[in-house]
């Protein structure tokens, strides 16, 4: 028979199985919360953005579940715990067409009814009469004619059909009649292409600000009965893109002079000659809701970043916290801004793991952001805006931190609420920075929106044609998404610069840049007008 083992080595098996359990009980929370985010990628939406209204609900349901815990405890000879608080008196809402909120702060109601068309489309006059035999009054025994008494005006969008006409340009050639020598003749445009540079423009607007891929628009060409090969639209983008690419380099240079710079990166497919698919990525780097210029790279390495930030002004980057930065910020000794919309990202995708803690920390979070909304609210200066983040932001900053740190201690070390802590303390330094910068904004969002016109072509054209097609995506990209942020129409703008790129100085080319193209037509707009206009 086998001894029957010590009461040591049962205590020590009996050890090993709990720490086990232990682990693998951890284990089976840590992929069911793994499971839960990518099941809300996939069918749910992915913003973690959480209403004042919502936050505080949660945090107050908190508190009555707290609330009943205890009076369970308590003895019954003691008052409930309702009877200890004093109840808020519920605000009335007041008459002059605002509505108060759980906060207590007032907004605006909301505007009722449809928005009238815009003012400056041109307008028809359809005139609709009445049907013969109904313009008698039927109720009086000698039927009189009626009367206008007025009109019912209901206004609709219509569309016109999409309509091309080729235009004949004739150049006279023009010789003396005697030598039949100096033949003169006006001078032609160079470009060589078979499309009027309208055409041109409404292709690479189609393309890289309405995320429509070349073969769709070739099927819109053959609806007209017009046909134009893919290879055709390809050059006519490439040449617009080479075109455009001294005014993108003024861009960037700009960006470049600033003392701060926003930047991330995104991938793309492209296609090598040999028909490989490989992952390159298209980095941005801009200025918070202003300028952004792309820069296409086959790899995610610091090199990219490196180079384009290489004698660059700047002494602050803001980005995410990852690693491709790292050698960039000790090279170029940079100062790195972190974003809170990733802190609180993590924070949010951990708010089942611990409610409480999480929505403590979303609210505290939110603070912040509500001082950086006033601060955009009242147009603030630089110099106004750090004096406000200095009063007001830093002393809730600092909560933020103290409650980082007290989780930060009872947290299980693995847990996904521990994991999300953890990411915030490692980057609390970084994000301290922006208390400084008055420049730099709470969260890197504003580069993360230029992104979005990326993502959103990306799903329709899929790929890029190797590494000149990567570049010329990111040279129309810059040059779009940048006329989007500054308030300019694309297709005006490209159709009035394309044609004065190859004639215009290029000491002047800052000119032809958004930014420059739109305070250049304020100034004449201004100098017609008049001061009194």
């Amino acid at each position: 028979m086998k001894p029957e083992p010590s009461p040591e080595a049962l205590a020590a098996e009996n050890q090993r199985l709990r720490e086990a359990l232990a682990e693998a009980t951890a284990r089976i929370r840590d992929l069911e919360h793994q499971i839960g985010l990518l099941k809300r990628c996939v069918f749910g939406s992915r913003s973690e953005k959480v209403s004042v209204e919502e936050l505080e609900a949660r945090i107050a349901e908190h508190a009555r579940e707290a609330l009943e815990e205890l009076a369970q405890a308590k003895r019954p000879d003691q008052p409930p715990p309702e009877a200890e608080e004093e109840q808020p008196e519920e605000p009335e809402a007041e008459e002059s067409g605002t509505e108060p909120t759980p906060t207590g702060d007032k907004r605006k109601a909301r505007p009722h009814g449809r928005a009238p068309l815009p003012a400056h489309l041109p307008r028809r006059r359809i005139e609709h009469p009445i049907a013969p035999g109904s313009n008698h009054c039927p109720h009086c025994p000698e039927h009189p004619a009626l009367v206008k008494i007025g009109e019912d005006i209901r206004e609709k969008l219509h569309r016109l059909p999409v309509q091309y006409e080729v235009h004949q340009h004739v150049y006279p050639k023009l010789a003396c009649p005697c030598c039949h020598s100096g033949v003169v003749m006006p001078e032609a445009p160079d470009h060589g292409l078979k499309a009027d540079l309208t055409v041109v423009a409404d292709v690479v607007v189609q393309k890289y600000g309405e995320h429509k891929p070349l073969y769709r628009q070739q099927q819109a060409f053959a609806r007209l009965d017009i046909p134009l090969s893919r290879q055709t639209l390809c050059d006519w983008v490439g040449w617009c893109s080479d075109e455009v690419t001294p005014i993108v380099r003024a861009m960037a240079d700009f960006i470049r002079s600033q003392l701060l710079v926003q930047s991330d990166e995104t991938p793309v497919r492209m296609q090598s000659a040999d028909g490989q698919m490989h992952v390159a990525r298209l980095w941005a780097y801009g200025l918070p809701w202003q300028e952004v210029v792309f820069d296409f790279r086959t790899d995610k390495s610091h090199q990219g970043p490196a180079e384009f930030l290489r004698g660059a002004r700047t002494t602050h980057l803001q980005a995410d916290g990852g690693s491709s930065y790292e050698p960039v910020l000790r090279k170029l000794s940079l100062a790195h801004v972190a974003c809170m919309a990733h802190i609180r990202r993590k924070i949010f995708e951990a708010r089942d793991d611990a409610p409480l803690a999480a929505d403590l920390l979303l609210a505290s979070i939110q603070r912040l952001y509500r001082i950086e909304r006033l601060a955009k609210e009242q147009k603030l200066s630089l110099a106004q805006r750090l004096e406000l983040r200095q009063r007001e932001a830093r002393p809730l900053f600092e909560d933020v931190e103290k409650l980082l740190d007290l989780y930060g201690k009872d947290l299980l070390p693995k847990s996904p609420l521990a994991r999300a802590v953890s990411y915030a303390r490692n980057q609390w330094p970084a994000m301290a920075r922006y208390l400084e910068m008055p420049g730099a904004e709470l969260d890197n969002n504003s580069i993360e929106h230029a992104l979005r016109g990326v993502v959103m072509g990306r799903r329709n054209w899929l790929h890029v044609g190797q590494e000149v097609g990567g570049e010329r995506a990111a040279n129309l990209f810059s040059l779009i998404i940048s006329c989007h942020r500054l308030g300019v129409e694309p297709y005006g703008y490209l159709c009035d610069v394309l044609p004065r790129i190859s004639r215009h100085p290029q000491r002047d080319i800052w000119q032809l840049t958004p930014r420059g193209w739109k305070e250049t037509r304020l100034h004449q707009t201004t100098a017609i007008l008049g001061p009194s206009g």
